[in-house]
């Protein structure tokens, strides 16, 4: 049986009660794989919008979605958010930098990427979702900053976890990766536990990171056919380990990583 949709905005309300006019929903995916980019899904909302309609049918966290409801899924969210990006962090950037760092990259990437499409869609006289108004100017304004790489508006993000790995301090070993990612300057963050589950705004991101990282695998498993990534998606199954096992690592698997039983690197957290 699929999964009920998500319906309950009250976080998103109370957003809108302290003053916040947008908000943006992040989740990561990939995490414990062992070979893929990790990767962070953003979807931005504006708050009166957002909490003025239902949510669409079958917004839920993307672990409780099937791969075709999923499918279905990011398709109304793409429509209904404001904007909505995929941030991705390479096998060899995770191996240099380490987990934290990685998803803050993949984070930040897909920031910038959803200000962009935001900003065009903006220019084009047609945004997405809630970005059309009432001639009061403000969204030409916010269009304007986010052209500039600057958030619209008063922003939050809501982070799904316990721990806030997209504002952590940047460490010396990851100015070399972060390129222009390392001047962004974020909103402020608050993380929600199970946020992915009861939120929203955070669903929304978990359906679009979930729906192209798995893409993205399948995709890399028609040039690697012998780890099975058209149906583990990079994750440590028994016929992936038995892949590294017999033919070795590829340039796609992560060797920071437990990558077989005999490794002495360690695995990642799912």
């Amino acid at each position: 049986m699929a999964a009920r949709g998500l319906t309950d905005l009250s976080v998103e309300r109370e957003l809108l009660s302290e003053g916040f006019d947008y908000v943006i929903g992040v989740d990561e995916v990939g995490r414990g794989a062992l070979a893929g980019p990790v990767s962070v899904g953003v979807a931005l909302f504006d708050l009166r919008t957002l909490t003025a309609a239902e949510v669409p049918a079958g917004i839920h966290d993307s672990k409780q979605l099937s791969a075709q409801s999923r499918q279905e899924a990011t398709d109304r969210v793409r429509s209904w958010a404001t904007a909505a990006a995929v941030g991705s962090t390479t096998p060899a950037e995770l191996d240099e930098v380490g987990m934290t760092m990685a998803l803050n990259l993949a984070g930040r990437r897909g920031m910038i990427s959803m200000l962009r499409e935001w900003a065009d869609a903006r220019s084009d006289g047609h945004g997405s979702g809630g970005s059309e108004r009432n001639g009061s100017g403000r969204d030409d304004i916010n269009a304007a900053a986010a052209s500039a790489r600057d958030f619209p508006g008063r922003t939050m993000v809501l982070l799904d976890g316990r721990h806030d790995w997209l504002s952590a301090p940047l460490t010396l070993d990851c100015l070399g990766i972060f390129g222009d990612c390392v001047d962004l300057e974020l909103p402020p963050v608050r993380t929600v536990i199970k946020g992915d589950g009861s939120v929203p705004a955070i669903a929304a991101a978990s359906i679009v990171a979930k729906v192209a990282r798995d893409e993205t695998m399948i995709a890399l498993a028609e040039a690697h056919p012998h780890y099975g990534w058209e149906s583990n998606v990079g994750y440590g199954t028994v016929k992936h380990r038995q892949g590294i096992t017999e033919l070795g690592p590829c340039i796609h698997h992560r060797r920071s990583f437990r990558l077989t039983a005999d490794s002495g690197a360690k695995e990642g957290l799912s």
